[in-house]
């Protein structure tokens, strides 16, 4: 009865909101294999109206004995498939609604193109991964509306993959080696390199696009031979393989959680890998995704989010060498220049990006800082340095880099504010691995062009973590995500982005957008944000320069704000000082305390034992 009320109450009617428009007219696509998607046209907010094909199937659905497997190619049909709905999204906790959403039958993927679009145009296609922590989040309209993008003229392609336990369950071995929600990602990039020509797009100019774990995914396509072909561009944001504060995991972390989560369910402590196996595919979904979160970690860590399940480091467990997403730690991957595919590559990061982990969401909880526990976790900051430095807790090196720490970010304060706690806990979280990121990149024998940039406007009411956030982000700040209005569409409700508020031509916000897509639009159709023969009137002849292929020279960012430039070191001090600590403590990234995170409380501290999660969902 309680599921059963469960998935009542979510229904997933109108994930479209109010931006999905009325339709238009019945438009027909013809694929490679005989079958034919019947799409419709879109209006959203202000921008032009486009062709959308919604709910198209690249895998089989994901279902018994094809659940915690690698993803297989959609099954051909003939005739005409209806693609005229959006599906629902991977099973998920909606934050906002307190919600259970989706469905385990996900693995569908959303092209949109320009009117008039036929199979001969060769169209710039963009393929996108969204945000979420691999726990959230969708590719609906409301969420990722591509209609700046199609009025760019390029095709738009948006990808969805399984989350949490069942994209990322895994008994470190063969049998169950985990990432399958990365491997649902490449599974989708291989439908686009085969069916896009249909749609009107060019299958020889396709930009791998992702933001937060969305560009973690993007990065890692890079390194994926299964990808190799698929993808010429990519544009990374907020997000990248190297951050430590959400993967890639040791194997037997990962195994651990999925034998408890076995336990929980009530199987036998006695089975079998093989016999464990089938009994968790034989569980039904919504069983097993609510007992997946209370194999979070409690106490949960204190440099790290804290989801259930995680990408792991594969290349141990893979029944060929071929099949590992990682074979190694992702920074020693990117710092030993391993890339299948160093294509060119735009790197953005917000300059604030740490203020996100202020909102009121348990999956990082174990990070959040408030006033009245500043001056506890400031006593305790060896506790959040990065898990994948070789810094064992109690060690005299890790002490010393803690000392530095406080000297860079705090001076000689014994009380430090807010502002300074979070700028450090940005940097560590998502700020400098963006930044580390770029900066091989750039390295790489093949001198793939690479481009960074900081993206700093401020807007309180179309920022959108701003938004969602409010009174939790510092007032002044930009932080996670405020950029995705400015591309993606934003809006005034905290739940989603809904309609967009009216913006006059010559505000801040209309004039940032046009600046950004002509930016990012340059580089999906070019290659390079500020081509010389595509003069930007808005951008009043800037050049954005590349990174050079050197880690120690000084290095050019966009900084993105009211008045865009070209900024040199970017964070300056911070930057090198954490350049400096990785050349010195980065061995392999398997660490000791990778396998057992630090947290700022022990279990006995907290009133709720650290499972506060789905408290009021599933308690």
């Amino acid at each position: 009865g309680l599921w059963k009320g469960l998935w009542k109450g979510s229904a997933l009617t109108g994930l479209d909101g109010n931006r999905l428009g009325s339709v238009c007219q019945a438009l027909e696509v013809t694929l490679p294999h005989g079958g034919v998607l019947r799409g419709r046209e879109v209006q959203q907010n202000a921008a032009p109206p486009f062709q959308a094909f919604l709910g198209v199937p690249f895998a089989r659905p994901p279902l018994g004995s094809l659940r915690f497997q690698p993803p297989q190619p959609a099954e051909p049909w003939t005739g005409v498939l209806p693609a005229e709905q959006e599906k629902p999204p991977p099973l998920q906790i909606d934050y906002y609604l307190q919600k259970v959403l989706g469905s385990e039958d996900c693995l569908y993927l959303n092209v949109y193109r320009p009117p008039g679009t036929e199979a001969s145009s060769r169209k710039p296609v963009l393929v996108y991964f969204h945000y979420g922590l691999w726990s959230l989040s969708n590719a609906s309209m409301n969420e990722v509306g591509p209609e700046l993008f199609v009025a760019k003229d390029i095709v738009v392609v948006v990808i969805s993959y399984r989350l949490q336990a069942l994209g990322f369950m895994s008994l470190n071995t063969p049998l169950a080696p985990g990432n399958m929600g990365i491997k649902d990602a490449v599974l989708g990039m291989r439908w686009v390199r085969e069916n896009i020509a249909a749609f009107g797009g060019d299958p020889e100019r396709v930009t791998a696009f992702g933001f937060c774990i969305g560009g973690y995914i993007a990065q890692t396509l890079q390194f994926v031979e299964a990808a190799k072909g698929t993808f010429q561009r990519s544009m990374i944001f907020s997000g990248v393989m190297n951050n430590s504060w959400y993967g890639a995991l040791p194997g037997e972390v990962v195994r651990e959680r999925t034998l408890k989560l076995a336990r929980l369910l009530g199987c036998d402590g006695n089975a079998s890998d093989e016999e464990l196996f089938e009994f968790l595919q034989s569980v039904p979904a919504m069983e097993l995704f609510s007992k997946a979160w209370d194999c979070m970690a409690s106490p949960p860590p204190a440099d790290r989010a804290n989801p259930p399940f995680l990408p792991i480091i594969d290349g141990g467990c893979v029944a060929r060498p071929e099949d590992a997403v990682f074979p190694a730690h992702p920074f020693k991957m990117l710092r030993d220049g391993m890339q299948v595919s160093p294509v060119p590559t735009m790197f953005n990061l917000t300059r604030d990006e740490g203020q996100v982990v202020r909102g009121d969401v348990k999956l990082w909880t174990g990070t959040r800082v408030d006033k009245d526990d500043l001056d506890d976790h400031f006593a305790k900051l060896d506790r959040s340095l990065p898990c994948d430095l070789d810094l064992e807790l109690g060690t005299p090196e890790r002490a010393a880099v803690t000392r530095e720490v406080r000297e860079v970010y705090f001076g000689d304060t014994k009380h430090p504010t807010m502002h300074q706690m979070y700028t450090y806990l940005g940097d560590i979280v998502n700020g400098m691995p963006v930044v580390r990121a770029a900066r091989h990149h750039a390295c790489h024998p093949a001198a793939p062009p690479t481009y960074l940039m900081s993206f700093a406007v401020e807007s309180t009411f179309f920022n959108r973590s701003r938004v969602k956030y409010g009174e939790c982000i510092v007032p002044g700040l930009v932080v996670h995500a405020d950029d995705m209005s400015y591309y993606f569409g934003a809006g005034t409700e905290p739940q989603g982005p809904g309609p967009e508020p009216a913006l006059a031509h010559d505000s801040l916000e209309a004039v940032t957008r046009r600046r950004m897509m002509a930016f990012l639009s340059n580089f999906i159709k070019y290659g390079d944000p500020t081509p010389e023969d595509e003069p930007e009137p808005e951008l009043h002849g800037l050049r954005w320069p590349r990174l050079p292929a050197s880690t120690s020279a000084p290095y050019p960012t966009l900084s993105f704000t009211a008045h865009p430039s070209v900024e040199w070191e970017l964070f300056g001090a911070r930057a090198r000082f954490w350049q400096d600590v990785y050349e010195r403590y980065f061995t392999d990234g398997d660490t000791a305390v990778s396998r057992s995170p630090p947290s700022y409380t022990d279990p006995d501290d907290r009133e709720d034992g650290g499972k506060d999660f789905t408290r009021g969902i599933f308690m």
